[in-house]
């Protein structure tokens, strides 16, 4: 699967996410692609001509907010059909704009349609009404990854791991370790400190070389290598 990062501003300017510079990615063998999302928005139309690319593509595809899909990089959410947010991640929809402070009529009936535009996107892709997305994207929402996922814009978290508990060694290993004859190496004296910790380390947690009890341990072990 190849993955693709929209990783800062939308636009077509220097250093932005272009439409062109999207496509570009796009295998030509329709092969599964995953796109992920660390944007706080840009041009509304660039976005547009990534999103009709998007849906356009044949492939499989999946999008990811590792951090945030703000604005425009939150309307491109609903051009797929999986998308998942880390634990740590925030969507926010708000209503285009423009940065005059004297906005022409037409000016104003062209925001008028891309609101429009914007809402129905997100009203079919959360199956929310279009007076409860209208509301939210008036009000400018950011949305924590539970919240985007009752909206209805990602269908799955992912979490980080959860620490597990600790848990001795049955007493059967602990005392098979202490009645073994250990020796005077550093490999053994290594082996016997690791033992102890272990007795309280928690599952999956790799037991380092570098013990803090015993800081020089390592390095013996490793003179100790290098004269084998």
């Amino acid at each position: 699967m190849k993955t693709i990062h929209i990783d800062g501003p939308i636009g077509p300017g220097p250093g932005e996410i272009s439409a062109r510079a999207f496509k570009s990615q796009l295998p030509a063998d329709g092969s599964p692609i995953s796109v992920k999302f660390h944007s706080e928005g840009g041009s509304v139309f660039e976005a547009f001509a990534i999103f009709d690319a998007i849906k356009a593509y044949r492939g499989a595809k999946v999008a990811s907010v590792e951090s945030m899909a703000f604005s425009a990089a939150s309307m491109l959410l609903c051009a797929f059909d999986d998308v998942a947010i880390s634990e740590n991640g925030y969507v926010m929809l708000h209503a285009p704009y423009l940065d005059d402070v004297e906005q022409s009529p037409s000016e104003r009936q062209l925001l008028a349609n891309l609101r429009e535009r914007l809402v129905n996107l997100y009203s079919q892709k959360t199956r929310q009404p279009i007076a409860t997305i209208g509301r939210l994207i008036d009000q400018e929402t950011f949305f924590d990854a539970d919240a985007a996922m009752s909206l209805g814009i990602v269908n799955r978290i992912v979490r980080a791991p959860q620490a597990v508990q600790a848990r001795r060694l049955p007493s059967r290993v602990l005392a098979k370790l202490a009645t073994s004859k250990q020796g005077t190496t550093a490999t053994a004296r290594w082996q016997s400190a690791v033992a102890a910790k272990a007795a309280y380390m928690p599952k999956a947690k790799a037991i380092m070389a570098v013990d803090k009890d015993h800081p020089g341990l390592r390095q013996e072990m490793i003179r100790e290598a290098n004269r084998r």
